[in-house]
């Protein structure tokens, strides 16, 4: 769950050699890039956002990689200050997720990074606590696992009515989501998928589901 782009394909030849799907149609992505095109975090939306949060990302950031920080900013941290410090932004991704899940009622949902506070947030809208028994979830490249986060989500991280919710962490990944997901509860396991690869932040969504240990622990089990 992203706004595809040019790895749209990666990830649909990798899940459907994971999962065994012969049909492109069975594998279908939400675009919500269109979303936020009214909307651009400005000086207001950090100052809010960090004085409640983290922003380690500069501290760690291997110098030897090279990337252009403003489509850096635009693809990532814009991304997730303007969904957590917009309340309508919010409600109208939950409205396109509902109705994404109304209509395709997918068993599996594979949401990578803004994609996986969404899911999380709207799983545990008091509205669907019986909605979705039968479905899993797959998380990676989270920022859930920041203990940061609790000035803006559930924290400590709730469990979640539905089936299963796997979450795949790599902690090189320098999105604010190298941290593990600290939770117990009997639906939920945490898969170690630890990569370090040329891209300027190692939070690559198709590194995380073509993991050997994402495909052994996770998309095997189905």
């Amino acid at each position: 769950m992203d706004g595809p782009g040019g790895w749209a394909n990666k990830w649909r030849s990798g899940l459907k050699l994971h999962l065994n799907i012969v049909d492109d149609h069975n594998i279908v992505f939400m675009k919500f890039d269109s979303f936020f095109v009214k909307t651009n975090a400005g000086i207001v939306d950090y100052a809010k956002f960090v004085v409640k949060t983290f922003l380690d990302f500069i501290r760690h950031r291997k110098t030897e990689k090279v990337l252009n920080l403003s489509d850096w900013m635009d693809d990532y941290p814009d991304m997730v200050v303007e969904y957590l410090q917009q309340p309508r932004l919010k409600r109208e991704l939950w409205n396109e997720l509902q109705k994404q899940i109304d209509v395709h009622k997918p068993d599996i949902i594979y949401a990578h990074s803004l994609g996986s506070i969404m899911c999380y947030e709207y799983f545990l809208l008091r509205e669907n606590k019986d909605k979705y028994k039968n479905l899993t979830l797959v998380t990676a490249g989270s920022q859930l696992g920041s203990k940061l986060m609790s000035a803006h989500t559930t924290f400590p991280i709730a469990q979640l009515p539905i089936r299963k919710w796997y979450n795949l962490n790599n902690d090189n990944d320098l999105v604010f989501a190298s941290r593990d997901i600290l939770a117990q509860h009997p639906n939920f396991k945490q898969v170690e998928t630890s990569f370090d690869d040329d891209g300027p932040a190692n939070h690559d969504g198709f590194k995380y589901l073509n993991h050997p240990r994402a495909v052994s622990e996770v998309w095997e089990t189905f």
